[in-house]
């Protein structure tokens, strides 16, 4: 894959949001634990800003490339925080979250996920990423396999190069510096329903945290060694053994579905769900039946 091009694909929702944030309204101060209040862990050289919703087994959402906790479906939540107490947060320098490292990889980005699940004195949960997130998540489950209940890895890939790429003519308008905001959010969404649904922004969340474009750097990187030769999870997926669902919009614009065939072909526990006519942006576009999907599999 040319990293150039995945670096466009990657920078999509971030040059959306850019357009979209209004200034960060979550105060620092913020601490009681309530849902959806901003709180914070202590970890090695970080503070992690999370929040949390619902009550039940814990389920950890691992968000995507240059994003913040509240770019996750508003709906999405409210639905499984009906059966789990659901948790999401800021990576290390994004967000309300401060970082005093100079370097970061997808495997120490999953030792922070590691680091927040024990000050928050779980020892096992669920564990769901979405995209780069699913990187991390994946990451987790390989170096701490005892620490997780159930897989969710939604609109993702394995790394290395086993990775399929966007078509070219995707690439070349996330590489188009004079792309509209318009063009470059349409790729979240397939062309028949955008054709019904012209005004596709409103079925994304207010963004209202801080970017840090170092931190975001430091992601890129990261994401360049994932998918270099010998990167990534690839070698790894056999020793999976806990349930593992994979879950992606059969048209997905930015992350094609066949990379979910190469992960559920190398995870003996897998179990695939392609959702029709939704693409990268599922969760938006059909959020009710996103959650439903992850609710009866975590339920099974």
């Amino acid at each position: 894959m040319k990293y150039s091009g995945f670096f466009g694909v990657t920078i999509l929702l971030t040059l959306i949001l850019t357009v979209m944030v209004s200034g960060c309204k979550k105060s620092n101060d913020e601490v009681a634990d309530k849902d959806g209040v901003v709180m914070y862990a202590e970890i090695s050289n970080a503070k992690i800003a999370y929040k949390t919703y619902g009550s039940g087994e814990p389920l950890i959402m691992c968000i995507g490339f240059s994003t913040n906790m509240d770019l996750w479906s508003t709906k999405a939540i409210e639905i499984l925080q009906t059966k789990y107490k659901v948790i999401v947060f800021d990576y290390r320098g994004m967000g309300l979250s401060t970082n005093a490292d100079s370097t970061m990889s997808i495997i120490s980005l999953a030792e922070d996920v590691n680091a927040l699940l024990s000050g928050l004195s779980i020892e096992k949960a669920h564990v769901l990423g979405w995209s780069m997130g699913g990187y991390v998540a994946q990451m987790f489950a390989v170096n701490h396999p005892e620490k997780v209940n159930k897989l969710v890895l939604y609109a993702t890939n394995c790394g290395d190069t086993l990775v399929v790429n966007p078509s070219q003519e995707i690439i070349d308008i996330l590489e188009n510096p004079a792309a509209t905001p318009m063009e470059r959010l349409s790729l979240l969404f397939p062309d028949e329903w955008l054709a019904t649904h012209p005004e596709p922004w409103t079925f994304l969340p207010e963004a209202t945290e801080p970017y840090n474009d170092e931190t975001i750097g430091m992601q890129y990187f990261a994401i360049q060694e994932w998918l270099k030769p010998g990167g990534g999870s690839a070698g790894h997926l056999g020793s999976l053994n806990r349930p593992v669902l994979v879950i992606c919009g059969e048209n997905d614009k930015v992350v094609p579905s066949q990379n979910s065939l190469i992960l559920v072909g190398s995870i003996s526990s897998a179990t695939l769900i392609k959702v029709q006519d939704s693409g990268h942006g599922l969760m938006y576009q059909l959020p009710e039946t996103f959650a439903n999907y992850v609710l009866t599999f975590l339920e099974q």
